[in-house]
């Protein structure tokens, strides 16, 4: 699962990790949740790679009310070439959810305690995504996406038994251009991140306010025992 995530980088060095042509004017976000807009890379058909924003929360154009968004902000990367809401998403429409981190919830004494995850260096991820189009009546289009999940590795677990699937930097031209009857090419990719892509702390459960932004909320709140959670 992912349902909570940061991105904090500026537009330069984004539009660098990406490649994009043009810098997105994005501002630093701690604590973005679904339903609200996610910064999105994708390369429609024909088009100049980009980078927009788009409703978190994938809604098929088929759906009578947009609202199923708020329960489509991740797809199951086992089921998702298969999965009514998601398989021509997958074929047609993949982007690439940048984040600097995310968060995650641990269950334990009653509790649900939040965590914090990023890369090792701090560098931006890109995660799988999908985005749609749905039209209101009289014309006007809602652009949505949802993000993949695979299981969780072995520091996720400690946490969660699922997590964001995490693109190899190599593999995001293959990722966005693959065509619709070659996307078996792309399965590779639907797996766990290595376990040491990602490292975790504990963070501040003003987060679990989804209005709350800013810099203090992803700052360490303790130090977990040394066999717990500092694994890398």
């Amino acid at each position: 699962m992912c349902g909570r995530i940061t991105l904090k980088v500026v537009p330069g060095e984004l539009a660098a990790s990406f490649g994009l042509p043009v810098e997105p004017p994005l501002e630093p976000r701690y604590n973005i949740a679904p339903t609200e807009p996610v910064a999105a890379v994708r390369e429609p058909a024909g088009e100049l790679r980009r980078c927009d924003l788009l409703s978190w929360g994938l809604v098929p154009p088929w759906s009578r009310d947009p609202r199923i968004g708020a329960k489509m902000f991740n797809a199951r990367s086992e089921t998702v070439a298969e999965k009514p809401a998601f398989r021509e998403a997958f074929a047609h429409r993949r982007c690439i959810v940048p984040v600097s981190g995310f968060y995650e919830w641990r269950r334990r004494g009653g509790r649900s305690e939040p965590h914090y995850f990023a890369a090792p260096g701090d560098g931006l991820l890109g995660l799988a995504g999908l985005w749609e189009r749905w039209e209101y009546p009289g014309g006007d289009v809602l652009e949505s996406c949802s993000v993949l999940t695979a299981p969780a590795n072995r520091l996720m677990r400690r946490i969660h038994h699922r997590m964001p699937v995490i693109l190899p930097e190599g593999s995001y031209e293959r990722w966005l251009t693959t065509a619709a009857d070659e996307v078996d090419r792309l399965t590779d990719l639907l797996v766990p991140a290595p376990d040491d892509a990602l490292r975790t702390w504990p963070v501040s459960p003003a987060v679990n306010d989804a209005r709350a932004d800013g810099p203090e909320l992803v700052e360490p709140v303790h130090d977990d025992p040394p066999d717990q959670l500092n694994l890398f």
